[in-house]
């Protein structure tokens, strides 16, 4: 697989913490943007999108790829907090209380390439 580039965009009026699945870790506060990057030998990636309000996480979504399969899911809860709306190499993705999308083709990412989400509130 080759490397990845991960953009996150949080539009939202919550922090946000990036985990991926490989150690990497990011972090949003509301209002702002950032950015992971993969190398090849991170062929599978799982990265858990946290939502935080006053130190508490109230909301877990993710985004993961691999060269056999790659989707997201913006987190589901009871009351809709969060909207996403992005692009894994020019396909695009949403959801609003979705749970998760999956991409095709299915080796979309297979030789890489960039992911982009952008969350909002729902």
């Amino acid at each position: 697989m080759g490397p990845v580039q991960f953009n996150i965009n949080n539009e939202t009026k919550y922090d946000l913490r990036i985990q991926a699945s490989n150690g990497a870790q990011a972090g949003a506060v509301s209002g702002a943007s950032t950015n992971l990057s993969f190398t090849p030998d991170d062929t599978n990636i799982t990265c858990a999108m946290r939502w935080y309000q006053d130190g508490i996480c109230i909301l877990q979504g993710s985004v993961a790829w691999s060269a056999g399969g790659s989707g997201a899911d913006d987190g589901w809860s009871t009351s809709n907090l969060i909207c996403m709306n992005g692009q894994a190499n020019g396909v695009g993705f949403s959801g609003c209380n979705e749970g998760w999308v999956e991409l095709q083709p299915y080796n979309l990412m297979a030789n890489g390439g960039e992911v982009s989400v952008t969350y909002t509130n729902a």
